[in-house]
């Protein structure tokens, strides 16, 4: 069996994995970033995270195939290079944010830590001293806006088998019952559980498992907690009020009124269909008198909802998010890369390519550019697929190959302008 160089079987990762489409820690950082500007925005809000100070977070806005999930991924591993754990998921029919604790369960399934491939907390914790609980803020009284998350982290330590799976199922959002609860409790500890001043309800006090979270991360060493939100667009097809309820929750989570208190950035990708056919029509929205067609727009009907079910403060809320969502200094559209940066991507490529197959690799890089831009609009995959077919073929034949690039055309970049058509009233 040969043996390889570390460089070659680096290359090789990298090459492997975006042939599969799917990019790596070590593909991201090898290849070039195409959005330099933007990248370092959010290193630089997540030094404040680390430094202990949450900054509010972001929503990337773009239209189909400018590379919001690239960017999305680029920001994930960056986290993760930096000692940060990562969230990320896209938003669907199935999970929206509309209900906070649920919407928690499926971000913390996701968790993934620097140092582990197995998604979750569980490992970081058992490697825990749970007597060293009292250095953290996590047994802080008011802390969170319910004890209980915070008392099921303590039960976990001292249950065994499985009680303590069950523990930790609680922990990352798989509710036991109160009674379930109270049983463990008393099991382990030898005592009743504290009574609360008021019941635990999932739809008043989901953000204190967030809280708990956030927290036992920093415990175990990381240095906060970043989540990723793809495809944000859907919260578009949610009813009237539950759209209502997941502005509420987005507004939270990115800290966009600075009321966050625990370590946690979100970064959200938006199509730009959302904010130009259900948020606003046109830059003036929010200021504009609504009339017609404006008054259903959400950036008006969602803060006069708010005043409805919630008086004047939610109004305002709901105000400072639409604005906080169109300023596009907190919230930037990526924009289309430029042929020079493509050009070196493609280039990088190329160099890679070679030290893979341990070969002189030859792409003309200015002429595939071109043909593959001949075909229209493209997403950065089009490109690195066209790439990587000539490159292989080329080592094969060892000659150079004129692509037909017609057939690694993707589908119709135009988003489905009726999806993003409000759901009717709740």
């Amino acid at each position: 069996m040969p043996t390889y160089s570390e460089p070659r079987k680096q290359a090789i990762a990298v090459i492997e994995s975006l042939r599969a489409g799917i990019p790596t820690r070590v593909s991201t950082r090898e290849l070039p970033d195409l959005r330099e500007s933007l990248i370092e925005q959010i290193a630089q809000d997540l030094r404040r995270l680390a430094d202990g100070n949450p900054p509010p977070g972001r929503l990337l806005w773009g239209a189909y195939g400018q590379g919001k999930t690239h960017a999305l991924t680029a920001v994930e591993h960056m986290a993760l290079d930096e000692g940060f754990a990562v969230s990320r998921l896209s938003l669907s029919r199935e999970v929206s944010c509309h209900h906070l604790f649920n919407f928690y369960g499926r971000v913390a399934i996701a968790l993934r830590t620097p140092d582990s491939q197995i998604p979750g907390i569980q490992q970081a914790l058992d490697r825990q001293e749970p007597g060293n609980l009292i250095d953290s803020p996590i047994l802080n009284p008011g802390r969170y806006v319910h004890p209980l998350p915070a008392i099921v982290l303590e039960d976990y330590f001292y249950a065994a088998g499985e009680d303590r799976d069950l523990l930790y199922g609680d922990l990352m959002g798989t509710r036991l019952s109160m009674l379930e609860l109270r049983r463990m409790h008393r099991l382990n500890r030898g005592e009743t559980m504290p009574r609360f001043e008021e019941n635990f309800r999932v739809a008043q006090h989901a953000s204190a498992y967030f809280g708990l979270m956030a927290d036992a991360l920093v415990w175990c060493g990381y240095k906060g907690w970043v989540i990723l939100i793809d495809e944000v667009e859907l919260v578009g097809r949610l009813g009237r009020v539950s759209r209502l309820q997941a502005y509420r929750n987005l507004n939270w989570l990115l800290n966009w009124s600075k009321n966050m208190p625990y370590p946690i950035y979100t970064l959200g990708v938006v199509a730009s269909s959302l904010r130009n056919d259900v948020w606003f029509s046109g830059a003036g929205a929010i200021e504009a008198k609504p009339t017609g067609r404006q008054a259903r727009i959400d950036s008006v009907q969602i803060p006069a909802l708010a005043a409805e079910r919630g008086g004047p403060e939610l109004a305002l809320e709901m105000e400072n998010f639409f604005k906080m969502a169109i300023n596009s200094r907190q919230c930037p559209s990526i924009k289309l890369i430029r042929d020079s940066d493509l050009e070196s991507l493609l280039e990088r490529l190329r160099e890679l390519h070679g030290v893979a197959y341990d070969w002189s690799a030859q792409l003309d890089v200015d002429s595939l550019r071109r043909k593959v831009k001949e075909t229209g609009s493209q997403p950065i995959r089009t490109y690195i697929r066209a790439a990587l077919e000539v490159l292989d073929m080329a080592y094969v034949y060892r000659e150079a190959i004129d692509l037909q690039v017609d057939r690694l055309q993707e589908a119709a970049l135009t988003e489905d302008e009726s999806y993003f058509v409000p759901a009717a009233d709740e």
